[in-house]
């Protein structure tokens, strides 16, 4: 009986000998300082102060996570009392697909990249858009500082280049943990895992800028189909599309940014449409007031005749509203989908003065780089506009049977958001993810037909 507090004893004494209790020993434990640079996405030079330092805030949950992955006994002082429970057996299972999905990324030259399940949440409150800002987990720390649940992992790993203070062409893989908000009854999980890659620093938009969104499409859809998914459909857009069609119907330039700001933030476009065709009316009828007022003499030097084309031209300037006719073009323009040439054509039809032919070179070109016939993908002007800061190319990979949740690809370029984010200049960057579940989902469902 009086053995036992000794073996007791002993087991505490092992565990306080194999307990992790400083950042140096976690780095060595992890595989010493690259690895650990590369987990982090940071230089080898930062994981060095690391050891005298301490990890910083933003990197505790992260290497907590791994640290608890893989067994390790690590002291609450090291993650600032951040201490997680290591995956049960069915629960680790359930994650090798996710691993499979990160290393097809990082064979085909993408560095994998952790960025923190906290982030600071005024980059996605000002950058994501009026739809998915409702969809944000937002809370105040104890410091007053506003934070948020990451709802995507673009954006983190954007602010994680920022933070290297470069502005060379980097390719990026993660694999991690988003959070969104769902209606409830929506049937949509408020948690769901993320693999996907981002290429920062490359071409902008009409530098070539095809080649990086072609690496970007086709290894995401190699993705998609390594983790046993066959049977998908391709949707694409392209959000310089929008602005060139209506400047071809003739609209001023105030009136094509507040119907392309309206495109982003898709359920409220046709509010915005009605709204300025009701201007419009407004406008006309202050149109013939003004034209019998100053039908008088001379004034202050000014003929009215002076007067009149001075207001026009301020008219044109400050004029956002559209005529029935107009609306009713922009919307037949909105539903155009199917084969890319049969889309571009009926474009150019809708709005003959409209120059198209950048967007046209760039789709050609897409479509020749990824040796895509008009078979398989759908141009449709609907597609992906969930995002606000997509400033080219938006796509959507798609398997109807999922029904809510049939989107399980998704991506797009946002050549602005570097520089929104504090960049000096515009950077390219073009990326895209695939949710997990559904794709897991779907290859279940796949090999049920096949079965």
């Amino acid at each position: 009986m009086e053995e036992k507090p000794q073996a007791s004893f002993g087991a505490r004494a092992a565990s306080q000998d194999t307990r992790l209790s400083s950042a140096s020993g976690v780095i060595d434990a992890l595989g010493g300082t690259k690895t650990v640079a590369d987990i982090l996405g940071v230089g080898q030079s930062s994981v060095s102060n690391y050891r005298k330092l301490g990890f910083p805030a933003r990197s505790h949950f992260v290497l907590s996570k791994i640290c608890a992955d893989r067994g390790l006994d690590v002291a609450d002082a090291v993650f600032g009392g951040i201490r997680l429970t290591p995956l049960a057996p069915a629960r680790a299972a359930a994650a090798v697909p996710r691993t499979q999905a990160l290393e097809i990324f990082t064979r085909n030259g993408f560095t994998a990249l952790a960025t923190p399940v906290l982030q600071p949440a005024a980059p996605f409150i000002d950058r994501m858009g009026e739809e998915m800002r409702r969809r944000l987990f937002t809370f105040t720390d104890p410091a007053g500082e506003q934070l948020c649940l990451r709802p995507d992992l673009t954006i983190p790993t954007a602010l994680a280049y920022l933070e290297k203070g470069e502005s060379v062409l980097r390719k990026y893989a993660y694999e991690g943990i988003a959070f969104r908000y769902q209606s409830r009854g929506a049937g949509k999980p408020e948690e769901f895992t993320q693999a996907g890659i981002e290429i920062i620093g490359g071409a902008t938009a009409g530098d070539d800028s095809y080649a990086d969104d072609a690496t970007v499409l086709r290894d995401i859809m190699a993705g998609v189909k390594a983790l046993g998914v066959s049977q998908f459909q391709l949707r694409l857009n392209h959000f310089a599309m929008l602005p060139l069609f209506l400047q071809g119907l003739g609209l001023t330039a105030r009136a094509v940014s507040r119907l392309t700001r309206a495109y982003h933030q898709s359920a409220n476009f046709e509010t915005v449409i009605a709204q300025m065709v009701a201007e419009e009316a407004r406008q006309l009828a202050a149109d013939t007031s003004l034209s019998v007022n100053l039908s008088g003499p001379t004034l202050a030097g000014r003929s009215p005749q002076d007067i009149q084309t001075r207001i026009d031209r301020l008219r044109e300037d400050a004029n956002a509203g559209l005529s029935q006719t107009q609306a009713d073009t922009i919307t037949r323009f909105l539903n155009l989908s199917g084969p890319l040439e049969t889309v571009l054509r009926e474009m150019i039809q809708l709005a003959p003065e409209a120059d198209l032919t950048s967007v046209s070179d760039y789709w050609r070109a897409l479509r020749d780089a990824l040796s895509l016939d008009d078979l398989q993908a759908t141009l449709s002007l609907t597609g992906g506009r969930k995002m606000a800061y997509y400033t080219g190319l938006s796509f959507e990979i798609i398997v109807p049977t999922l029904g809510n949740q049939s989107v399980i690809a998704a991506g797009g370029r946002y050549d602005d958001l570097l520089q929104a984010l504090g960049a000096e200049r515009a950077l390219g960057a073009v990326g895209g993810a695939m949710a997990l579940e559904r794709v897991d989902a779907a290859a279940h469902l796949q090999k049920g037909d096949r079965s």
